[in-house]
């Protein structure tokens, strides 16, 4: 299953036996973000078990904005490594650095924006020891906006908990986990690698993709995470410039390179429809935003997808 696709897919180095290691690396990648990661770290720090078991790195993407490090300084308790890039090097580079810092067997990547609720790592780390098999496991997550108010939430992948049979067709059509819920273990990405290089959006998606495309995954059905959207988010951004359309894309195209050609058959066209819907809704809430001709390529991939009566009448109703 796992094809070589260097230098797209950066393999970690090992941890070397001589080096005492944590259960839990907590990675927190940072940019221009930093009136959030005093909220990101001290939910990490409410559940710390000890420097034993747990290493905790924020990784800052040479931030223009704000000060990170100032913030580590001060909320960090003494328990938090800084690392700055001393240039900006995209934030898949910058995920990479953090994954490098490592040396937990369980790796957390909690964006600096977001953060988890108490009983995150014991339930995470109880998933692994029933499930251990599992290459990751994932959690539900909260949606909530700049003043962490709850705006929705993912839903139930499926009623029991534990490994998740049909994970790689289920994110072969949609993106189901967000990234605070989801927790690698290290060795993952030491064998497959790390985020690829040629994504500057929606990477995680991918990342899963290829996690489950040779690992078990695993499921708790409780809500442990959150996951923040506000204006000035990479998420957003991309939405808004066109880019998370191309990257799209690109990620189905890559997904398709690797992904079993049985599985592409029988759930390519499922896919399209989702991802129809995806940016329908994403169209919906940010028309106002954008000008006619990032309009026209947002009603063009959505007929592309999936091209239904269903879908012109939808986007004739909102084109105003």
């Amino acid at each position: 299953m796992i094809k070589q696709t260097a230098p797209y897919h950066i393999k970690i180095p090992k941890v070397t036996d001589s080096i005492e290691r944590p259960l839990w690396s907590i990675v927190i990648p940072t940019y221009n973000c930093a009136d959030f990661l005093k909220q990101t770290m001290q939910s990490v720090l409410a559940q710390d078990p000890g420097k034993a078991l747990m290493e905790i790195v924020v990784v800052d993407d040479h931030s223009t904005k704000d000060n990170p490090e100032a913030v580590v300084k001060e909320y960090g308790q003494g328990r938090v490594q800084f690392i700055r890039q001393e240039k900006n090097v995209g934030k898949v580079k910058n995920y990479e650095a953090g994954l490098r810092a490592s040396r937990g067997s369980y790796i957390h990547q909690l964006h600096g924006d977001d953060f988890v609720y108490d009983g995150f790592y014991s339930e995470m780390e109880r998933l692994f020891n029933e499930s251990p098999s599992a290459g990751a496991a994932f959690c539900r997550t909260n949606y909530i906006d700049s003043k962490s108010r709850v705006t929705g939430v993912t839903g139930m992948i499926q009623d029991n908990e534990g490994i998740v049979p049909d994970i790689l067709e289920k994110l072969y059509t949609q993106q189901y986990i967000q990234t605070p819920s989801m927790v690698v273990k290290r060795e993952v990405y030491e064998v497959i690698g790390c985020f690829d290089r040629r994504l500057n959006c929606m990477e995680d998606w991918e990342m899963w993709i290829r996690i489950a495309n040779n690992y078990p995954i695993a499921v708790s059905n409780k809500v442990l995470a959150a996951y923040r959207s506000h204006q000035e988010n990479a998420t957003n951004s991309t939405f808004k410039d066109g880019t998370a359309l191309k990257t799209h894309q690109l990620i189905c195209s890559l997904v398709d390179s690797y992904i079993d050609p049985n599985l592409k058959k029988n759930f390519s066209k499922i896919r399209n429809r989702k991802q129809a819907a995806f940016w329908l809704l994403s169209y919906k809430n940010s028309k106002h935003e954008l000008s006619l001709k990032q309009k026209w390529i947002f009603v063009s991939k959505i007929l592309k997808l999936d091209f239904t009566l269903k879908n012109v009448y939808q986007l004739i109703k909102t084109w105003e």
